[in-house]
């Protein structure tokens, strides 16, 4: 700083009054409370981050799980929803309280059942089939009847319709190999199945049961004694093989009455 310069005694400094009121005037020092650095220091303060880390220390707080699960009881209240199985959320609290790395549990080794041996099935038994009384075969009747005849004429009687007209039915109706004998209130129908002439004559009844069973007229000559014997072939059940003989006897005998005449 400058050094002042004493002025003389009893004069009177010329032109030096101008410096005396700019010393008196120090308006930089009196105006201290004006300074703006001074309230500037809360913008100091606001830089220091010790009470904002202070006001952040909560979130260290929930950082460990042990604190979290303590203030935080929002997460335990499911809890009571689980009232009726408390070992799962004991388990559940475990789990939270500890989350280290629980290793998977081994596979569980399944046991495959042995088959039981299968039992035996009893055979189931059947009811017995209904018993059906099959009919006997019908019986061959064979009849000889010797006449008085040359074989010819015989032989016509017994196979033309109006032959057959004579001795053993009403009317004839023939066609192709059908044969229909008719009578008043009865109709045979039968089917030719064999001839030789001059010979035998074979027919079938069409609506016997057994498909063997047959009526034939057949000529012939005894060697003995030269006579013309006409032998019929017929079948019958067992129950019915008289009635059947009477039959053709009495039809024979017709038959010779009209040879006779």
């Amino acid at each position: 700083m400058a050094k002042k310069i004493p002025a003389p005694k009893g004069k009177r400094p010329v032109g030096k009054t101008a410096a005396k009121p700019a010393a008196k005037v120090a308006p930089a020092k009196k105006s201290k409370p004006v300074a703006p650095t001074k309230k500037a220091a809360p913008a100091k303060k606001a830089a220091v981050p010790a009470k904002a880390v202070k006001k952040a220390a909560p979130v260290k707080k929930v950082a460990t799980p042990a604190k979290a699960a303590a203030k935080a009881p929002a997460k335990v209240a499911p809890l009571k929803a689980v009232a009726k199985a408390p070992a799962k959320v004991a388990l559940v609290a475990k789990k939270a309280a500890a989350p280290t790395k629980v290793a998977p549990p081994a596979p569980a080794k399944v046991e495959v059942p042995k088959e039981a041996p299968a039992k035996p099935v009893a055979p189931v038994a059947k009811a017995p089939a209904p018993v059906v009384k099959k009919r006997p075969a019908k019986e061959r009747v064979v009849m000889e009847f010797y006449l008085n005849s040359s074989p010819n004429a015989l032989y016509d009687l017994l196979s033309s319709p109006s032959g057959f007209s004579e001795w053993y039915c009403q009317d004839v109706d023939v066609r192709g190999d059908q044969y229909t004998f008719i009578w008043d209130n009865e109709r045979e129908e039968t089917t030719l199945i064999g001839r030789k002439l001059g010979e035998v004559i074979r027919f079938r009844r069409n609506d016997d049961d057994d498909p063997e069973a047959f009526f034939e007229f057949r000529v012939r000559i005894d060697a003995m004694t030269n006579e013309v014997c006409l032998v019929v072939t017929d079948h019958a059940w067992p129950d019915e093989v008289d009635e059947t003989r009477n039959l053709w006897t009495s039809q024979i005998e017709t038959l010779g009455r009209v040879l006779g005449a």
